[in-house]
């Protein structure tokens, strides 16, 4: 894939969410190696430089780490493979939360229409 000049997402978006969705679809998989910044830069068509920044994105999605000397790997465990219990506890509670602005937004609807009407 090269990034392609016609896209409206930076390049560096596009570099990083091809590997994002390679690292989704098991193209590249957890704990494999990538190929090196000089190397990515030149299978995207781009300067290191937007590879770095690229990579800098999924490394603070938590989708990939760098270790010194090694190389940067698909993170083992990325986001969203297996939530924490105190993880699916807060996204039960903010559905929760949801739920009851929407019953709020639709009370102030409803309020706001009855006050209107006898203006």
């Amino acid at each position: 894939m090269t990034v392609s000049p016609d896209d409206p997402r930076s390049a560096y978006a596009q570099v990083a969410d091809d590997l994002r969705r390679r690292i989704a679809t098991g193209v590249v998989k957890a704990g494999q190696r990538l190929d090196g910044n000089a190397k990515l830069a030149e299978q995207y068509g781009v300067a290191a430089m937007t590879v770095r920044h690229a990579l800098d994105i999924l490394r603070d999605e938590g989708l990939i780490v760098s270790q010194q000397g090694r190389g940067t790997f698909v993170a083992n465990d990325p986001p969203g493979e297996e939530a924490s219990p105190r993880d699916q506890q807060m996204a039960d509670e903010l559905t929760e939360i949801k739920a009851a602005l929407e019953l709020i937004n639709s009370r102030l609807d409803r309020l706001e229409h009855q006050v209107r009407d006898r203006a």
